[in-house]
């Protein structure tokens, strides 16, 4: 009977003592190594002392186990570091919840009695209470002024009817229009006013065709560049205001700003949807119904726009984990066969859309008559930017993608390339044609031209969705109602932001056109999907279009950035416009601005950074900083997903430990006495230790012995 006491005794101390030595984190361990030895030298006598813990209640046995552990001075010490490991502790107990809980409370009080804690001071808690309000304040007003956004309460209604894809392409129209809306302020105020102040052209043969071509009597006003003086204006007492200062200055700063936005609004974006989601996200259906009711909801319509907002994430979330069958081989050689025919066909669509353009411009220039070809290019440009998109749509349809969220970005990234040939053939056109008169108005009123068709289009356009809704009513069964095409949507939204960058330099008083069309557009657009569009019948989420619709905007204003430079450094510039007296605005910089000499160290200096040899260098190296941030981004996700394997196999180990623990606490004889179990046992916790030791060595991390571990 003895040895069955003494084994039984044995046993429970072997158990408790790998629970704290094994469950307790390993960083707390190490950083406390002496007080685990103390520990351990309390826990295995106390279980010794309680022979018939079995039959104790819980709170004798809570009474027990906590006054065995405050007889640990360094335990019972107050520190953060030390109520960490004490929760851990308490935590790894073998016991029930309310023991630990109880033992929780009896620690928690014998550390409060023999702390001596000093009063904070008047001043600092007075601080404190003044950072805590100011932080109260600054939550608050970050709530109110998101409920204050432009469109807030119309986009939440198409979010919670229509789905966040579509929610996602008016949320980018409202983000552009901001955008603008600087652009616009700016250059009206530093620009377009000071010039009026000057001389204002006002011309008694005004036709109404004119607001249409953008040219005739708007040619030879502040609408274009060819308009604005080189000189100065008389403010007020004596100040002059100098125009080709304020058109620089003011353009520069545009540019900047627009570019550090985007970029920021970019990289925000990119972070959210591809950093911080790149790990699994677990209990995602039961985190969204169970955590996603906004409890400080009390109007019945948001609580209404609330549940149908859930309803659409949990369809889109089902729709996209959707498992698709899996395909024969030949099937999928075919689909591939079909993929490259179907890219062959669009790339030969682009590049004639292209050559078609360069072809119109060419003739426009030399054999047409002046009306006919004054419009047949922006009409020939907008039949292609909005016709070429629904071929290329229907194209997309018949490759088969598994996923519609590869369709949707393959489809938009093949109609951005569409406008962005058509607007990079008609810039290279009047680059190399500059040698006419005042080229820089005659591309002006291009993209005036284009803006304002674009515009009749999208008229045109919700015509049609309206005949197609009569329709509809009348014979259902034969006409059905349309899907909101976001990427063709999208596509004219950057097409227009493209536009608009472009003709900006040109023509500063195009940013008022373009804001009053984006509103425009926001509302056709809203009245379209409510009376026209059906809701879509594949619903997928917007998480990372957003970001998609983003770059490629950035990758646009990059592009136009160095054209915009390229014809600042190289194209004459000497026919009108503010910088009509030098042969180039880089000479007004230089030497109106900066005032250099062209002999000055400086002005090598700056010669060599603005060279292109100096740029190519700085945008490989750019590169090679990127391609080394996005290779460590890699190997930290790698070991991150090494130490999530690591924690499963210790939670193995846990698991493995508590049914030993069990089966010893059911018969006492079955741990130690079986030595074919135990050694059994033992072996598991090698294989897994091993196991664990190879995946560190493989990937160069630190280990552990077996004895420690």
């Amino acid at each position: 009977m003895s040895f069955e006491i003494q084994e039984a005794e044995l046993c429970e101390s072997f158990s408790q003592s790998i629970q704290m030595e094994q469950l307790l984190p390993m960083e707390l361990g190490r950083k406390h190594e002496g007080m685990l030895d103390d520990l351990n030298s309390i826990i295995p006598y106390a279980t010794l002392r309680m022979r018939n813990v079995a039959h104790l209640s819980n709170e004798e046995c809570a009474n027990a186990i906590a006054s065995h552990l405050q007889s640990s001075e360094k335990f019972m010490h107050d520190d953060p570091k030390l109520e960490q490991f004490r929760m851990e502790t308490v935590r790894t107990i073998p016991q029930c919840f309310a023991v630990k809980q109880s033992v929780k409370s009896q620690l928690l009080e014998t550390v409060n009695q023999k702390t001596t804690k000093r009063s904070i001071s008047c001043w600092k808690l007075f601080k404190y209470n003044v950072s805590l309000k100011f932080a109260k304040i600054w939550v608050t007003m970050q709530n109110f002024l998101s409920t204050m956004k432009l469109w807030h309460r119309t986009i939440k209604t198409i979010e919670s009817h229509h789905g966040s894809g579509i929610a996602t392409y008016f949320k980018f129209l409202r983000w552009l229009l901001f955008l603008n809306t600087i652009s616009c302020i700016l250059s009206v105020s530093f620009i377009v006013i000071p010039q009026s102040l000057d001389q204002v052209y006002v011309s008694n043969d005004i036709k109404v065709l004119d607001f249409l071509t953008g040219s005739g009597f708007l040619s030879r006003t502040i609408m274009y560049y060819g308009f604005y003086s080189n000189g100065t204006v008389d403010v007020s007492f004596g100040t002059k205001y100098s125009i080709p200062f304020a058109y620089f200055l003011t353009l520069l700063f545009c540019y900047i700003v627009t570019f550090v936005i985007l970029s920021l609004n970019v990289i925000s974006s990119y972070r959210k949807s591809y950093i911080e989601t790149r790990g699994k996200v677990h209990n995602l259906y039961s985190s969204k119904i169970f955590c996603g009711w906004d409890f400080s909801i009390s109007s019945p319509k948001t609580a209404v726009l609330q549940s149908a907002s859930i309803y659409k994430e949990l369809e889109e979330l089902l729709a996209e984990t959707k498992q698709h069958m899996r395909l024969h081989w030949c099937t999928k050689f075919l689909l591939i066969i079909i993929q490259f025919i179907v890219t062959s066909i669009i790339i030969f669509m682009i590049f004639g859309a292209g050559a078609l353009v360069w072809i119109l411009l060419s003739h426009y220039n030399i054999e047409a008559p002046v009306t006919i070809s004054i419009m047949i290019v922006p009409i020939a440009i907008t039949a292609i930017i909005h016709i070429f998109p629904a071929i290329i749509s229907y194209l997309a349809s018949l490759e088969r993608y598994n996923n519609k969220r590869t369709e949707l970005y393959v489809t938009i990234v093949r109609n951005y390339a569409v406008a962005a040939i058509i607007i990079g053939t008609l810039f290279v056109f009047w680059i190399i044609h500059s040698m006419s008169h005042c080229w820089q108005t005659h591309l002006g009123e291009e993209i005036y031209r284009l803006i304002i068709l674009d515009f009749i289009a999208s008229l045109f356009g919700a015509f049609l969705h309206f005949t197609r809704s009569v329709l509809y009513k009348r014979y259902s069964t034969k006409v059905g109602k349309l899907e909101f095409d976001i990427a063709r949507s999208t596509l004219n939204l950057i097409y227009n932001q493209m536009l608009f960058w472009m003709g900006f330099y040109f023509s500063p008083l195009i940013s008022v056109m373009i804001m009053i069309k984006l509103i425009f557009t926001f509302y056709m657009k809203r009245y379209e999907l409510k009376r026209y569009y059906q809701r879509p019948s594949q619903p997928w989420r917007a998480a990372q279009t957003q970001t998609l619709f983003l770059a490629l905007t950035f990758l646009s204003i990059i592009v136009i950035l160095f054209t915009i430079g390229y014809v600042i450094t190289n194209v004459k510039s000497d026919e009108c416009g503010p910088f009509r007296n030098h042969l180039h605005t880089w000479d007004f910089i230089v030497d109106g601005m900066l005032s250099l000499k062209r002999d000055s160290t400086f002005w090598r200096v700056i010669s060599e950074l603005a060279s292109p040899v100096t740029s190519a260098v700085i945008l490989i190296g750019m590169s090679i900083a990127v391609y080394c941030l996005r290779a460590k981004a890699e190997a930290s996700k790698e070991i991150s997903q090494i130490f999530s394997n690591i924690l499963l196999l210790q939670s193995q180990d846990k698991q493995f430990l508590i049914n030993s623990f069990g089966k010893c606490a059911k018969n006492k004889r079955t741990f130690v006495p079986n030595e074919i179990s135990f050694v059994q046992d033992i072996r598991h916790i090698e294989q897994d230790y091993i196991n664990e030791e190879a995946l560190l060595h493989r990937h160069n991390l630190p280990s552990t012995s077996f004895e420690e571990k």
